[in-house]
């Protein structure tokens, strides 16, 4: 029987990833198994290992807890190392025949690396992007020259990815993930949500994450603190913040952001508010906030308007819900404004660039079914 092994180390990436998981585990000729890393495994991050037992692979989980106090350079450089040894040690175990990676986090990063090692072939999800403000984008890039199977979510990053040297008969374009995920979920209703978070949605909502900017080095307090000044600016909102992500100077914006939700009406902190959740906020907002991939790659196909803000996600694909911001306050507050203006229903009706009929059902089969060359040559540009 075949094992494949998918890594996930965030809510983030197990929401995208779950749809491929449980198509792979209808196939009865194929074990499933989940590395469970990262901020999965932290209580103050919600534990989100949970909503993986609840699909019903408790059995099929290993977690590999990271021990992390602190995100300094060294810090982030022993989590890589820790995670080539955690990894390691499951591959020497249970030998499968591929893993499956998503994304550009330095957690899978070191996966990716004890699998070359053990010359596991890898399939990587989400290459070929491009993320300027982010060391996400040197570790993207670095998966992506690791794999032997690759899934962009458009032909612009499928071309991407062929100009980094990989061989166009291994990059399959079937689109976006979170896109799919999303024209094909029942999302909770108001009134579930407003039962299950304790709050009346009965104002403006906005959804707000902002991570930290990974190469803008001792920036994050300046930049957070444009933006709590340009939110304050709104009254008689709903200010509703997630998380942010487990990378150098998160502690900064945490404190900044628990600060203001804890002094003002209206406004909110979840730790992690679950997939479901999340995206079935994002439906009720008007406007989503911040710098996280969520607010390129999936707002989109709700058709809500969204305010991008600085340089995190600079170099991928801007649809027309977006509106980039810069850093400055009043640049915030103007970029808000023009957001609440957007008629959302001709948002709604552009659609997604990333949207593709039957993306997990189709990643599944050619997962399962591809035969991966670890004999990987460069295929030069003609």
């Amino acid at each position: 029987m075949k094992k494949i092994l998918f890594i996930s180390s965030s809510r983030a990436d197990y929401g995208l990833l779950r749809n491929v998981i449980l198509e792979v585990k209808k196939n009865k000729k194929v074990k499933v198994f989940v590395l469970v890393t990262g901020s999965h495994l932290s209580k103050e991050y919600g534990n989100t290992f949970k909503e993986i037992e609840k699909d019903g692979l408790k059995n099929n989980i290993f977690k590999k807890q990271l021990i992390k106090k602190s995100f300094t350079e060294k810090d982030i450089s022993n989590y890589i190392s820790q995670s080539i040894t955690n990894c390691s040690n499951i591959l020497y175990k249970l030998k499968p025949e591929k893993i499956v990676i998503l994304g550009d986090r330095y957690e899978l990063l070191g996966c990716a690396i004890a699998s070359m090692s053990h010359r596991t072939p890898i399939v990587h999800i989400h290459g070929g992007e491009v993320t300027l403000g982010a060391i996400d984008d040197s570790i993207r890039h670095s998966i992506s020259k690791l794999s032997h199977l690759h899934f962009p979510i458009h032909d612009d990053y499928r071309k991407r990815l062929i100009q980094l040297g990989e061989n166009p008969k291994t990059i399959f374009n079937y689109g976006g993930l979170g896109a799919y995920s999303i024209k094909n979920t029942k999302f909770k209703s108001k009134f579930d949500l407003e039962d299950e978070l304790k709050i009346n949605l009965d104002k403006k909502i906005f959804l707000i994450t902002f991570h930290p900017t990974t190469l803008e080095k001792n920036s994050a307090n300046y930049q957070v603190s444009n933006l709590i000044a340009a939110l304050k600016k709104f009254n008689d909102v709903i200010k509703i913040f997630t998380s942010p992500n487990f990378d150098h100077e998160n502690k900064e914006i945490k404190k900044k952001i628990l600060n203001f939700t804890n002094r003002n009406k209206n406004t909110f902190f979840y730790s992690s508010l679950g997939h479901l959740n999340y995206i079935s906020l994002m439906k009720l907002s008007n406007v989503v906030i911040g710098n996280s991939s969520s607010g390129v790659l999936e707002t989109p196909s709700l058709g809500i308007p969204t305010v991008n803000i600085g340089n995190r996600q600079n170099g991928r694909i801007i649809s027309q819900n977006i509106i980039n911001s810069k850093y400055e306050k009043n640049n915030i507050e103007i970029s808000i404004r023009k957001a609440l203006a957007l008629d959302k229903k001709k948002l709604f009706k552009a659609g997604s660039p990333f949207y593709r009929q039957g993306t997990p059902q189709k990643i599944a089969k050619k997962i399962i079914s591809f035969k991966c060359d670890l004999k990987k040559n460069f295929q030069d540009l003609k």
